[in-house]
């Protein structure tokens, strides 16, 4: 072999051995109507819902509606050391958690009723937003939300400390 060849097959598995595996550093995968729901044990069937986290020691957990991913991950103190991922409810992309806005809807359509929906775009979750008469939160300001409000499956978000989010059809 020519150096030269020698010097591409280094190259090319020094590449793969940096690229990082989708299974340690990206979103768990869900296996879309036959994974359950951790907090409902529902199919997952609806990608643009589905929430998924990983903790440090590599367990995963998938969730069909954010709120179930919001009440699991609080009520077992699993949120603060998870990488979480919610899918942008437009395009079903994943994205960071922490990268994303978020818009309660006070609209029954997710999964386990719930009415929270994410956004890639923060222009796209501002109108949203506006269209209820509220604003995008941040994944801070959506972890500050009491944890009652998500426990009841999703019944009672339609008002947020006296804030009406009137419902949609569509988010």
């Amino acid at each position: 072999m020519t150096r030269i060849t020698i010097l591409l097959v280094a190259l090319a598995l020094a590449t793969v051995a940096c690229t990082p595996d989708t299974a340690e550093g990206g979103p768990p995968e869900i296996a879309y109507g036959r994974d359950l729901c951790m907090q409902c044990g529902m199919i997952i069937s609806e990608v643009r819902y589905a929430a998924a986290y990983r903790l440090a020691d590599g367990t995963e957990r998938v969730f069909d509606d954010l709120g179930g991913l919001l009440t699991y991950g609080t009520e077992h103190a699993e949120l603060d050391t998870a990488d979480v991922w919610v899918h942008d409810v437009d395009t079903e992309e994943w994205i960071p958690a922490s990268q994303a806005w978020y818009v309660i809807t006070g609209d029954s359509r997710t999964p386990m009723g719930y009415g929270i929906v994410a956004f890639a775009d923060p222009a796209r979750a501002s109108a949203a937003a506006a269209e209820l008469g509220t604003e995008p939160l941040s994944w801070t300001d959506l972890r500050s939300v009491p944890i009652e409000r998500f426990t009841d499956g999703g019944s009672g978000m339609g008002d947020m400390d006296g804030m009406e989010m009137g419902g949609r059809s569509e988010p």
